[in-house]
């Protein structure tokens, strides 16, 4: 029998630590599902896996812009999805709305106009993550101006309705006559003029038609522009028309007509056909006064109401609300700009390029995402501008024009909401809702390729529980021979031997 040297009894040992560390190894494997505790231990897949992670990595950032990107643009539809609906109420209620005043000098729908300029505020100033969302870029910027601030204004800065009411004295003049002046340089002519040229306020003549017999009518001349009116020994026939065409404040156009009459007293929009030329004259002159007077009151007071709001509302990036240079203001001939110490500023927010592209965020590998919103696009402050002008305005049961001022109104805002040849309020919520489906889309491909990336991952780092399971199993017994073949060896001493 050979006796073991100790050089095998060395090797004995050295192949069990050597299986006793695999078996370590191998269990450590089973509980962590994982090849390696380094990436040095996965060999020749270490630069594919620390590739992979990086991609993962990347990847998962990607997913959690998005996520805030969806949350936020959600929140952006939502609001302008209710501004959508205020708008398609106002105008449809604008469209039939009857002149009944409540006890605060309003009808119902201007009252309800008040409550709809709280709520777009209130939208409008929406904040999510610590974002103002209709700000622009200046998203740590409440965007608009609290209601109260809008219409009244305070001690040191003008608000919408002193801005509308100087604009009213500038278009209409202290005689309510729209800044236009009659009068009658011979008898049997009528002078009309406007009052001053350049002037930015009242009517401006803009064209005649007339079939009136014997009468010269011609078309608005000169500077300031105006035209004289002659009748002649051949008076009009009754039931013959003038009509002078004005442009108004708002670039509306409207006409004044009116029609002879042998009827004494002539009805409202007549004139009395006089026994002579002077006379003609004479009442056609009254005539005209008493229907520009009216006119002025009504039609005029209603587009001068929304021309005011318009300068108001409508200034971009680095221009100012304008304002009537005045006072005094029923003889004002232009517009100055209104300052931050001396007037309401009602969007604060950034007004530099395309509201989308205010706010940006990166989606992908070289791909970006453009999801900004500002108060100041033109659908959303003209829903915000109709609301306010509503809530201005107040009327009295005691003014006899009163009712067709109002109905002058509520075709202007009626028209106004219908966003005729301009975008919609539902124009950008449609834009957002296609760069909500841009996320989406983008989303689902980088999970997809997440879930590819991982699988990869797994393939490299995981270790299958089944096949290790099996290895141990097999170590077991290579260890247990082991053992028994070196306990064998130790047995074989030179005692024993001897014995």
């Amino acid at each position: 029998m050979q006796i073991s040297s100790l050089s095998q009894a060395l090797r004995f040992k050295d192949d069990i630590s050597r299986l006793q560390t695999q078996f370590e190894d191998l269990r450590r494997q089973l509980v962590t599902q994982k090849k390696s505790d380094t990436f040095s231990g996965l060999g020749s897949d270490r630069t594919l896996v620390l590739s992979l992670r990086s991609q993962v990595k990347e990847t998962d950032g990607f997913i959690s812009t998005i996520e805030r990107v969806k949350l936020r643009t959600k929140a952006s539809v939502d609001a302008l999805t209710r501004v959508e609906e205020i708008a398609n109420t106002s105008k449809t209620a604008s469209l039939t709305s009857t002149f009944e005043l409540l006890s605060t000098g309003q009808t119902q729908l201007q009252a309800n106009a008040g409550a709809n300029l709280d709520e777009l505020v209130s939208l409008l100033n929406l904040e999510l993550d610590d974002r103002y969302l209709f700000a622009g870029k200046n998203t740590d910027t409440r965007p608009v101006a609290l209601p109260s601030e809008i219409l009244e204004g305070d001690v040191t800065h003008a608000g919408l309705k002193q801005l509308i009411d100087e604009r009213r004295q500038a278009d209409l003049g202290a005689d309510n006559r729209g800044r236009l002046a009659l009068s009658q340089p011979n008898p049997e002519e009528v002078r009309i003029a406007e009052s001053a040229s350049p002037n930015a306020f009242g009517l401006k003549l803009s064209a005649t038609t007339s079939n009136l017999t014997g009468t010269t009518v011609p078309q608005p001349t000169g500077t300031p522009a105006g035209l004289t009116i002659a009748f002649s020994a051949t008076l009009p026939n009754a039931g013959e028309t003038v009509s002078i065409e004005v442009d108004l404040p708002d670039g509306t156009t409207e006409t004044i007509t009116l029609e002879a009459t042998n009827t004494n007293p002539p009805e409202e929009g007549q004139f009395l056909i006089g026994a002579d030329e002077d006379a003609t004259a004479a009442n056609f002159n009254a005539a005209f006064d008493a229907a520009l007077q009216e006119f002025s009151q009504t039609t005029l007071r209603a587009a001068s109401a929304k021309e005011a709001a318009d300068n108001f509302f409508d200034y971009g990036n680095g221009t100012a609300p304008q304002r009537v240079d005045g006072p005094p203001f029923d003889t004002a001939t232009g517009l100055i700009d209104g300052t931050p110490a001396n007037t309401v500023y009602w969007y604060k927010g950034d007004g530099a390029g395309i509201a989308r592209d205010s706010v940006t965020a990166r989606i992908g590998e070289g791909q970006s995402i453009s999801y900004g919103a500002r108060a100041d696009e033109s659908p959303i402050r003209d829903t915000l501008k109709t609301q306010a002008i509503y809530a201005a305005l107040q009327f009295s049961d005691a003014d006899p024009n009163a009712p067709d001022a109002y109905a002058a109104l509520t075709k202007r805002i009626g028209q106004e909401l219908t966003f005729e040849g301009k975008a919609s309020v539902a124009d950008v919520v449609t834009e957002l809702g296609l760069t909500q489906h841009r996320l989406e889309q983008t989303q689902t491909r980088h999970e997809t390729s997440l879930s590819l990336s991982l699988g990869l991952v797994e393939d490299r780092e995981g270790a299958d529980p089944y096949e290790i399971s099996a290895k141990i199993g097999k170590l077991q017994v290579q260890i247990q021979a082991s053992y028994q073949v070196t306990a064998r060896a130790n047995e074989l001493s030179l005692l024993n031997f001897i014995r």
